[in-house]
């Protein structure tokens, strides 16, 4: 059984209590930390406001603590609590609540965890997700959402309109990545697209821009 050491520090800048957990760098095909992930060879580290946000996360990531002054987590052999749910109802539960902390690097576990169910009903929560500030949460978010291929589309076109432009370039990345695996009717994204190259944010306009020239190029290979 492995256990990840937490660590108490005081915040050199604001002179405030922070807790450190070793962690892994999970890097993007192009070398750029994506996101990270407790665990005990780590040789970096998630910082934490509080102590209960530093556990929560060495959980998540299937390892056991040990908590500042020493004390490690005791395992106990529980009798399993009786319930109505099932399994099914359990894990998506627990997993779904997990989307809700307050840690993006626990968000985006989640969001990883959920994408591997290819559950349709779950479409709404990566939608959301997407449009968060954090890279990780929304590359997650995404992954999910492409992997649905062609049913995502119309989600994806409500979502461009959206007011949050972060969600808006994010469901053209969804879309540009459908388009690049030519799971999608190129003709159906033409108008969307074409709009939105008029949107008010640069980023945005940059995106639908590169995703029209390949919904078009798209188009022509296909007739």
């Amino acid at each position: 059984m492995q256990y990840v050491s937490i660590k108490k520090e005081v915040n050199q800048e604001n002179g405030n209590e922070v807790f450190l957990v070793p962690a892994l760098n999970l890097k993007n095909s192009k070398g750029a930390t994506k996101q990270k992930i407790a665990h005990p060879l780590g040789d970096d580290y998630l910082e934490f406001e509080t102590l209960e946000g530093a556990v929560r996360a060495i959980e998540l990531s299937g390892f056991k603590y040990i908590l500042p002054d020493g004390t490690k987590q005791i395992v106990s052999k529980e009798k399993p609590v009786e319930t109505d749910k099932t399994y099914d109802e359990l894990v998506y539960d627990a997993l779904i609540n997990q989307t809700k902390d307050i840690n993006s690097s626990v968000v985006a576990a989640a969001l990883t965890a959920l994408g591997e169910l290819h559950d349709i009903k779950l479409l709404e929560i990566f939608i959301e997700k997407m449009g968060e500030e954090n890279e990780a949460v929304r590359t997650n978010a995404i992954n999910a959402i492409v992997n649905f291929g062609a049913v995502s589309v119309q989600k994806l076109l409500t979502a461009m309109k959206d007011e949050n432009w972060v969600r808006r370039n994010s469901a053209i990345i969804a879309i540009q990545r459908l388009i690049d695996s030519e799971s999608v009717n190129p003709e159906k994204l033409f108008n969307p697209l074409m709009q939105i190259t008029n949107d008010k944010n640069t980023i945005v306009k940059t995106s639908a821009i590169l995703a029209l020239g390949k919904a078009y190029k798209l188009y022509k290979k296909c007739k």
